[in-house]
């Protein structure tokens, strides 16, 4: 295929924007968005102003900071809350919200796990063990 000055010169500029657009989500977000401050504010609402984290595409998991703890919440893609869970260092407690509240559970650092990983970055692992008619559990752990 013989190509045109023209041609040519619109697929270098195609290309030089493609690259341009990722080198600056790579300068953003070099680890795919996990390393990105965590939001401040929106913990317990249905749709938070804060990046969705899940890799998983059926939830949305939301990571917020404030006064040196870090909260963890998890929501369905119809923004009901599911369960949240609050850090401080190695310590995890559970928060009194979500729909599954009741079926989260916190295993040890490195205890043996089931379930399917939906979220896992250097501070916690998310698992996600279907429950069938009793609901879904959750499994949340200190990242190794």
């Amino acid at each position: 295929m013989k190509m045109t000055k023209t041609s040519m010169l619109t697929h270098i500029a195609l290309a030089g924007a493609l690259l341009a657009c990722a080198g600056a989500a790579q300068a953003c977000c070099p680890d795919g968005g996990h390393g990105a401050p965590a939001a401040t504010a929106g913990l317990g609402e249905s749709l938070p102003k804060a990046r969705n984290l899940a890799l998983d595409p059926a939830w949305r998991i939301y990571e917020f900071s404030r006064d040196g703890v870090t909260y963890l919440q998890i929501n369905d893609v119809a923004g009901t809350v599911r369960a949240a869970v609050g850090r401080v260092n190695d310590t995890l407690w559970v928060l009194p919200m979500g729909a599954d509240v009741a079926r989260v559970t916190l295993p040890a650092k490195g205890a043996g796990s089931s379930g399917s990983v939906v979220y896992q970055t250097s501070g916690f692992v998310v698992r996600l063990v279907p429950g069938g008619s009793g609901g879904d559990s959750w499994q949340i752990s200190a990242a190794d």
